[in-house]
């Protein structure tokens, strides 16, 4: 087997609630870790809060020849198993992980941009008391997280509503 002598980026699946352990203890092997992290809006105690997540919860990748380290790996605490057959692992375009960590900033959370929603665009409300309505965005708040819509069913009615209550309407 070939793949077993080559090294190559691996999906680790970590121990429920066990990701960060699993990563550290990889990380002390001196195996190469991508564990791409996301920012994303979250309500805690009722309060909607910026919170760091991993983007894939669960997962991460190392890169290593599993001829060496498989068997390692696979007894390091925090680990579930490597992503693949009973003996073979399956490896990971070196492509894919590149793209991923092409995105990843400087503090090691991956960077999405936030798309403002023009004036003049339709969008639809899809949370909240007025579910279901449509209207046409007027403006966008400085923050980007208020949209000030004009509202179709009712002449003049202007709304102001949260960005992650809307989406827009599709052509």
């Amino acid at each position: 087997m070939e793949i077993l002598s080559q090294v190559n980026w691996f999906a680790i699946q970590a121990k429920p609630h066990r990701d960060e352990l699993a990563a550290a203890g990889l990380r002390k092997l001196d195996l190469e870790i991508c564990a791409p992290r996301v920012k994303v809006e979250q309500q805690v105690c009722g309060v909607w809060r910026w919170v760091t997540k991993a983007l894939f919860p669960g997962y991460f990748f190392s890169r290593f020849c599993p001829a060496v380290s498989l068997e390692t790996i696979r007894f390091t605490s925090g680990v579930l198993r490597v992503v693949g057959g009973s003996a073979i692992p399956t490896p990971i375009e070196s492509a894919i992980i590149e793209d991923i960590q092409e995105s990843v900033g400087d503090c090691g959370v991956i960077s999405r941009s936030h798309s403002t929603l023009a004036p003049g665009a339709e969008v639809s409300i899809q949370a909240g008391p007025f579910m279901g309505l449509a209207g046409i965005v007027l403006r966008e708040s400085n923050d980007g997280k208020r949209v000030t819509i004009l509202l179709k069913l009712l002449e003049n009615a202007r709304l102001v509503t949260e960005r992650r209550c809307l989406q827009l309407a599709s052509s």
